[in-house]
């Protein structure tokens, strides 16, 4: 909780980028974790520097996201932009396969 109202977001600026995390709720700890650490164990951090090495960059129509991979960090990320200058950036989910 965070001033009585539920925490949806965690929030990481880095050179000039904002990128958006969704939290989950940790059934077991009841503490809010981001969706990525809950579904698939991996960090945020792991996201930022995934992306600023991106290798590939796709839209895809059917699920409107873009589906990115960074061969090297070996990451699958799945996002969009809440920005026209994509400097803000909503992380879908993240996943290494």
């Amino acid at each position: 909780m965070d001033n009585g109202l539920i925490k949806f977001y965690e929030i990481h600026s880095v050179s000039g980028l904002t990128f958006r995390f969704k939290l989950d709720l940790n059934p077991v700890t009841k503490d809010y974790e981001p969706h990525i650490w809950h579904r698939h164990q991996i960090e945020p951090e792991q996201v930022v520097s995934a992306y600023m090495n991106l290798s590939e960059k796709s839209w895809n129509f059917k699920y409107n996201r873009y589906e990115c991979y960074s061969e090297t960090d070996d990451l699958h990320i799945y996002l969009n932009y809440y920005s026209k200058d994509e400097t803000k950036i909503m992380v879908i989910t993240a996943f290494k396969l």
